[in-house]
């Protein structure tokens, strides 16, 4: 399996029965490498702020609350809400979850903003660690992903190759940090 145990797994249900289909996450889910921690006092008022504000503004624009959370203007409802519980943090006003017009300019305005992935891996060619092809099968099969075919994902598609097609050639990423270095020998002296 991964990093948890049986009993943890056993546990765990998937991210979109467990949690708030957000444009947003509302909570901390986990990716096989740690179990999550519940979600917090803070994290349940965004919640409660972006489905009342779905339920008001997606109301006023004849939208129900899962199709005015898909549009630029939830996404900006969101964010809203999000600094109505943390503080100014995202530059964003109310105008743009009210006015659809107002959210789709501002949308395609930045679309072609400096994006820098600080989080990405890739694995060695002697690796043995094989039930990474299977979770990107599974991604695949759950529709999460829908370029991933799963009869197409093998080893390969998880080695340096393949991480710089899709990382640099088939998203908007500019910059991007690999986690935990890959290495071809062990480090020697101090």
């Amino acid at each position: 399996m991964g990093f948890l145990t049986e009993d943890e797994v056993a546990a765990l249900r998937p991210a979109q029965e467990a949690m708030f289909r957000s444009p947003i996450p509302t909570q901390v889910v986990s990716s096989d490498e740690f179990a999550p921690v519940p979600q917090t006092a803070q994290q349940r008022q965004v919640e409660a702020r972006i489905k009342s504000m779905a339920d008001e503004l997606g109301g006023h624009q004849g939208l129900d609350r899962r199709r005015f959370l898909a549009t630029a203007a939830g996404m900006a409802a969101a964010f809203v809400a999000m600094n109505d519980v943390y503080g100014p943090v995202f530059g964003v006003n109310r105008a743009e979850a009210a006015e659809p017009d107002r959210a789709e300019a501002r949308s395609a305005a930045l679309r072609d903003q400096f994006i820098m992935d600080v989080h990405t891996h890739y694995l060695r060619e002697d690796t043995r660690l094989m039930g990474f092809v299977e979770m990107r099968k599974a991604v695949g099969r759950a529709g999460w992903n829908p370029a991933l075919n799963p009869q197409d994902q093998s080893i390969d598609s998880l080695m340096y190759a393949n991480w710089f097609k899709e990382v640099f050639l088939d998203s908007d990423t500019k910059v991007a940090l690999i986690s935990g270095a890959p290495r071809t020998s062990r480090p020697t002296g101090s």
